[in-house]
């Protein structure tokens, strides 16, 4: 399941080489920094906190003038590329704060992306505090967020999945704002995109001329098409998911300019980097909003064990993600009376930061044996197929097709579950090692053949359950405490196993049948040994152990009309705070029944319009 390439031109028929990293063009070096990468992944030790900023950090001195800009955004990551890009369009000086690096080259190939999660470019967060992740080292989730430029864009699985308009339209009444309606919101899902396919493509929702460019990928011969086929028998359409409906089955939709990942440091940072008045300064902890008088004028932040303040005569844009634009905010001052004083912080404003947090839940309980064999090729093989635009390594997952269904069969609201099928070579005994398992659970995943399997994968989009992103302290060295608190309500169990009874039907099915797809069974101890094999109790027992997150954390800092129940307005204001926005996930209502990445890029795109109305830009 993993990397490929050759020097062949296809790729630089299309021209951005001031775009893109200008070594993946050299076949070697790429291959050598893969081959880094893997191995960097394999013995890397997570980090536990922030203290490699702060080496031979003396905080006797007085912080360092970093310089006063129009605006400053705080984040390189998917919203925040976006709002420099596009507040640097205007005559504005215009910083951008990363904590991260520049996102290194081999982020351009997809399949990589779980490699990334045990790395320097990811933060290394854990989460606490629920019933999940049980078959995990230390019984707890990891939690990946990029940290580089691109942010989670840059390691993610790379689908574009929009939500749907019941989700929006639920926004605007939930905030009592039809700007936030689907009507409203979806010019900016089409500004922002370049369609770049034809198959089922819904034209009318869709945009050709954006950044960003949008593609499908090659089909995995025969499987691809075999498991569009089953979904077909079942009911299913073949359409556009995001388009008119997404009650159907489809083909993925991906951030993909060619061969190459389309996140938001490719489509949005680097097209914009030598602009006079864009600044972007990296590897740089943001520790505080600075705040005067219910005004932010600027930032706090250390940079190679120095401490900088920034001043903003205009705007400070939060940008960090649902993880750390809640506790920037509540080191800040701004967050619930109780948690800041626990611990000593002085209290600026009394708002819900952290609260309402959620995320979607994934599990991967069904796998599938072939008589086919798929991409069984060397790594340098591999690469060189990439070069081609083909696969595997353009795809991030193993993707295949992608099906949402509404368990009450009421093609009139929201769905909520997403199923996937998912393939080579992702299916693999590495899914033990990128979750973390331990012994006993790595063992029983190695029955597994990255080159003839296939499995379904099931996304909960919509949990009862919601946590939150609370502080160990006041000191910026430490990470959050993040608690999703997933399964804390039976119905989300409850519903995903509803889920997984009809998908022990596309067994029955002739796609399945003719291609001789026969159930694989992976061993589940301390599920096995006490309940019934496919009961409820067992699937219970088994979701408990191996389910994990949908990394698609939202709503730590939710836009509502009042700070009773809310962080921002619904122009993304912080409440009672002028100067300040916050654009990213955390402004998230209600979850969304897709993906994050792209609701995330309309949300940056949106609220960069806001910000130049509101200026005169």
């Amino acid at each position: 399941m993993i990397p490929v390439i050759k020097s062949s031109t296809v790729y630089f028929l299309i021209t951005f080489s001031s775009i893109a990293h200008a070594s993946i063009s050299n076949f070697a070096e790429l291959y050598k920094e893969i081959k880094d990468l893997i191995k960097i992944s394999e013995t890397y030790k997570r980090l536990e906190n922030n203290d490699q900023y702060f080496a031979n950090f003396d905080n006797s001195k007085e912080p360092l003038d970093y310089g006063t800009y129009d605006y400053i955004i705080v984040g390189a990551g998917t919203a925040g590329g976006i709002v420099a890009n596009r507040l640097s369009e205007t005559s504005s000086r215009v910083l951008l704060v990363e904590a991260g690096p520049r996102d290194p080259d081999t982020v351009a190939v997809p399949a990589l992306s779980p490699y990334f999660f045990n790395s320097p470019w990811d933060w290394g967060y854990n989460t606490t505090g629920h019933q999940i992740c049980l078959a995990s080292i230390d019984e707890c989730c990891i939690f990946p967020r990029g940290k580089m430029w691109g942010g989670s864009s840059s390691l993610n699985g790379n689908l574009y999945s929009r939500g749907t308009k019941w989700d929006y339209d639920l926004w605007a009444e939930i905030v009592n704002n039809y700007d936030w309606s689907y009507e409203n919101i979806l010019p900016y899902f089409k500004k922002a995109e370049r369609a770049m396919f034809e198959i089922d493509l819904d034209r009318n929702y869709h945009g050709f001329s954006g950044p960003q460019c949008i593609d499908l990928l090659q089909d995995t011969p025969g499987l691809t098409t075999m498991l569009l086929q089953a979904f077909k028998e079942r009911g299913s359409i073949e359409l556009d998911y995001n388009g008119r409906s997404p009650y159907g089955v489809s083909r993925h939709q991906n951030f993909m300019d060619r061969n190459v990942r389309a996140g938001t440091a490719h489509s949005y940072i680097r097209p914009a980097i030598d602009r006079p008045n864009l600044f972007i300064s990296d590897n740089s902890l943001v520790t505080k909003i600075k705040i005067e008088n219910d005004r932010a004028v600027g930032i706090e932040f250390v940079k190679n064990g120095e401490l900088y303040i920034a001043q903003a005569s205009k705007e400070v844009i939060l940008s960090a993600g649902a993880i750390n634009t809640p506790q920037i905010l509540m080191l800040s001052g701004i967050g619930p009376s109780q948690e800041l004083t626990k611990h000593g912080i002085e209290l600026v404003k009394n708002l819900p930061v952290g609260q309402n947090l959620q995320d979607h839940v994934a599990v991967i309980p069904l796998f599938f044996r072939t008589d086919h064999t798929y991409y069984n090729f060397t790594l340098k093989k591999q690469l060189k197929l990439w070069y081609e635009n083909k696969r595997p390594l353009t795809n991030g997952l193993g993707k295949q097709v992608i099906h949402y269904r509404n368990l009450r069969n009421d093609t009139s609201t929201r769905p909520d579950i997403e199923m996937l099928g998912v393939g080579p070579t992702f299916i693999s005994n590495r899914i033990a090692t990128f979750n973390r398992y331990n012994k006993k659970y790595t063992s029983a995943y190695q029955i597994l053949n990255e080159h003839t399997d296939f499995a379904f994968q099931i996304f909960l989009l919509h949990p009862e359950s919601k946590g939150e992103i609370t502080l160990q302290s006041k000191d910026p060295r430490d990470y959050p405490l993040i608690n999703f608190n997933y399964f804390a309500i039976e119905n989300d169990l409850e519903t995903i196993y509803q889920s997984i009874k009809w998908l022990l039907e596309m067994q029955n099915t002739k796609a399945l049948k003719n291609f001789v797809a026969e159930r694989l069974f992976v061993a589940m101890p301390g599920c096995d040994e006490n309940y019934e094999m496919d009961s409820r109790e067992w699937w219970y027992c088994m979701l408990r152990h191996v389910a994990f997150p949908g990394y698609h954390a939202m709503g730590s800092a939710i836009m509502r009309t009042g700070p009773s129940n809310s962080v921002c307005n619904p122009e993304l204001k912080v409440h009672g705070i002028q100067k300040l926005r916050v654009a990213d996930a955390s402004i998230f209502p209600v979850t969304i029944s897709g993906h994050t990445t792209a609701p995330t890029v309309m949300v940056a795109e949106k609220v960069s319009d806001l910000i130049k109305a509101e200026h005169g830009q």
